[in-house]
């Protein structure tokens, strides 16, 4: 087939290999601080709920973003982003700063810095929201490597380019070692977030989220083989940088699957994934307009490389580093590295779009989406006709229940920042803003549909506000607890909420606000647990790790540690609801390939629980501890935090989980506005969503 000798002139380069640049000086130094280590307090915490809160330190101030756990033998480690990029030595900016958590027996040990990787420092660039260098371990356990997004041009390591950066971390915590870059790649869309597949190691799935036009998007997930960069230990970083060379396939999809519905039926707009989950062979795509799931289960064909055909990407050499660029971003000669939607899909289209052919859609459900005052305008980033409790504005996260019947979505009206989406306050009734998260029934993908609350009304969580917020009143990131039917929410400047929620006999939800917990000063990006400890008492013990920004309001905090003492909320699936979610046999996909056009689940719409006994809530609760307020602030040595004053409850023998894994072990356990107008223009792709009324907390929410 004879393709444009423009798109030619450009994509088919790719055929032929440039020469390797010679070694370059890496700009910056992982054995230095690239930012001031200065604690942040504690002192003066809001905290709510029930459970003890012990404060163990900080390790900041910095522009926090998204963080990744991951373990080496038994030392447990967090990698933690950056929101932005400036000139080297700026306070605040690092780019990922890893932490490590535990030693090489598993034990505690004060949280200490022991590398910082320079992809945010090196000079200013204005898109402060779309470097948020978002991060990915590959594997979890056994880490090799680490994965950094960027979803702007201008990053330290690619001037003209943005996307992944793949950095070396085989040889952490072992004399001499330094991680170092050695691979880095460009996307038609760039890159929002990546998602690890954690069942093929070096498998990933590039996150654009990009809303696209009325009629034309970006719609497509992007699949990158990184094989090739594990396994390679002891190795020089010349080797490690000359033997990694990712392969990229694309899964595409109708644009359908990907689009808003307009109040009369129409589909319009069609995104990109913001975010994907995967569990088991499955992706869980939180699509922005629309949230869909895809079965990677035939992603590689029977020989273990990805069935289909990859895109032909230019090696290019990088910036201040001697790692190349492998350039995936289709376009015709002369376009900048990040074309506009319509010029991506003309150039994948002119190489007849090659694509990774295992991948099949399952099922969708297309959400409200966007609507501002004026049609002709999407920037509100939140739908101001349709109630926060009845739809979804902007899917920010797709999360599967651990037995994958049924889906969260948050929904982040506002962008996290514009009014009134973003806004809330003690009180206030604001029935179009702070999204929540809303809970869809997927055991017929087919046919998803909204979980039910025992009234009768959509299940949709909406959260507390603790205090008055113009702007960053939502949920952002969401986390499930292994084995436990309880979210960890990072709700911005709300804090670290932690929810509860149970399924009765009929399928019914019912959700609790059980705690939150919220520094001075804090904007909360992430926190998650990355360890548990269950007590001699029957309470457990939660340790955190949360990290923090500042965008004109608060303190960048950076990373804190801390931990939560309360009794545990077991998962308790009534027995009609047991039972594989759905068919995965050959007939059904393609069954489902066919008929998804046919098929797409408008949001609006309830499914009934399947009935089997007239029985309450199936999940419950030990006696609740007082709430603990602490008043320490941590000292800081040489990028070591000595954890500050709490309240210590005596040492107790108890089970730890950590990252997945329990021993039985001895164990102390402690109980312990800027300007919103040029925010709004940076924050339009502000990840995720959702904080709220207070007046549906505990009515409707039925907590």
């Amino acid at each position: 087939m004879r393709r444009p000798a423009a798109v030619t002139a450009v994509l088919c380069s790719a055929l032929v290999a440039l020469a390797a640049p010679p070694a370059l000086a890496d700009h910056t130094s992982p054995d230095a601080r690239l930012t001031p280590q200065a604690a942040q307090p504690s002192a003066g915490a809001v905290i709510e709920g029930e459970g003890a809160w012990s404060f163990v330190g900080n390790l900041g101030p910095m522009q926090g973003s998204d963080l990744e756990f991951f373990r080496q033998g038994q030392r447990t480690y967090v990698s933690a982003g950056t929101l932005g990029q400036a000139p080297a030595g700026t306070p605040g900016f690092v780019g990922q700063r890893i932490v490590q958590l535990t030693d090489e027996r598993g034990d505690d040990i004060a949280p200490t810095v022991v590398a910082d990787h320079g992809s945010a420092s090196c000079e200013a660039n204005s898109s402060a929201t779309g470097l948020q260098h978002d991060v990915q371990a590959v594997p979890a356990v056994e880490t090799e490597l680490l994965v950094d997004t960027t979803d702007a041009l201008g990053r330290c390591h690619d001037n003209a380019g943005g996307g992944l950066e793949i950095l070396d971390v085989t040889g952490l915590g072992q004399p001499g070692f330094q991680v170092r870059e050695i691979a880095l790649l460009r996307f038609n869309g760039l890159s929002h977030t990546v998602t690890a597949d954690r069942d093929r190691p070096g498998i990933l799935y590039n996150n654009g989220a990009d809303f696209g036009s009325p009629t034309q998007g970006q719609s497509w997930t992007d699949v990158i083989d990184a094989r090739s960069c594990l396994g390679l230990a002891g190795r020089s970083l010349d080797e490690k940088r000359e033997l990694c060379k990712p392969v990229v396939y694309r899964i595409g999809y109708d644009p359908s699957v990907a689009s808003k519905q307009l109040p009369d039926g129409s589909l319009s707009e069609p995104a990109s994934c913001h975010d994907i989950t995967y569990q088991d062979s499955t992706l869980y795509c939180a699509g922005l307009n629309a949230s869909f799931l895809v079965d990677v289960s035939g992603l590689l064909a029977a020989d273990g490389t990805v069935a289909g055909s990859p895109l032909p990407c230019t090696v290019l050499p990088g910036s201040r580093t001697g790692a190349q660029v492998t350039d995936c971003a289709l376009r015709p000669a002369g376009t900048a590295a990040n074309p506009n939607a319509a010029t991506a899909n003309a150039a994948w289209e002119a190489l007849g779009k090659p694509s990774a052919t295992g991948p099949v859609v399952l099922g969708t459900v297309n959400h409200p989406g966007r609507a501002c005052p004026d049609p002709s305008v999407v920037t509100c980033n939140t739908n101001l006709a349709v109630p926060s409790d009845d739809g979804v504005a902007v899917s920010h996260e797709a999360d599967p229940t651990p037995d994958g019947q049924f889906m969260f979505v948050t929904d982040e009206r506002g962008g996290g920042v514009v009014p009134p989406g973003a806004t809330c306050s003690p009180g206030l009734d604001n029935p179009v803003g702070n999204g929540g998260i809303h809970v869809f029934d997927v055991r017929d993908p087919q046919d998803i549909q909204y979980a039910l609350q025992p009234d009768g009304s959509k299940a949709v969580f909406i959260g507390s506000s603790p205090t008055p917020s113009p702007t960053f009143c939502t949920v952002h990131v969401i986390e499930q607890v292994p084995g436990e039917q309880r979210i960890i929410a990072a709700y911005y400047d709300g804090g670290t909420k932690v929810i509860d929620y149970a399924i009765d006999a009929q399928g019914r939800w019912t959700f609790d606000e059980v705690a939150s917990y919220r520094l001075p000063g804090a904007n909360t990006w992430a926190s998650e647990v990355y360890k548990t400890v269950d007590n001699a008492d029957g309470t457990r013990t939660y340790w955190f790790t949360s990290t923090s920004f500042s965008l004109g309001e608060g303190s960048a905090r950076g990373i804190d540690v801390f931990s939560w003492t309360a009794p545990p909320n077991p998962i308790q699936v009534p027995a009609a609801l047991k039972g594989p979610a759905r068919s995965r046999d050959m007939q059904g996909k393609d069954r489902q390939n066919k008929d998804r056009q046919n098929k797409r689940s408008p949001e609006g719409a309830s499914k009934p629980g399947t009935a089997s006994s007239d029985q309450g809530p199936t999940s419950g609760r030990g006696a609740a501890l007082a709430g603990v307020v602490d008043t320490g602030t941590p000292a800081v040595t040489s990028g070591t935090v000595t954890a500050g004053s709490g309240t210590t409850a005596a040492g107790v023998s108890g089970t730890e989980t950590d990252l997945g894994q329990a021993r039985t072990v001895a164990t102390t356990s402690t109980a312990g506005s800027g300007d919103v107008a040029l925010l709004a223009l940076a924050m339009l792709l502000l990840p995720a969503a959702a904080v709220v009324r207070v007046l549906r907390r505990r009515g409707d929410a039925g907590a």
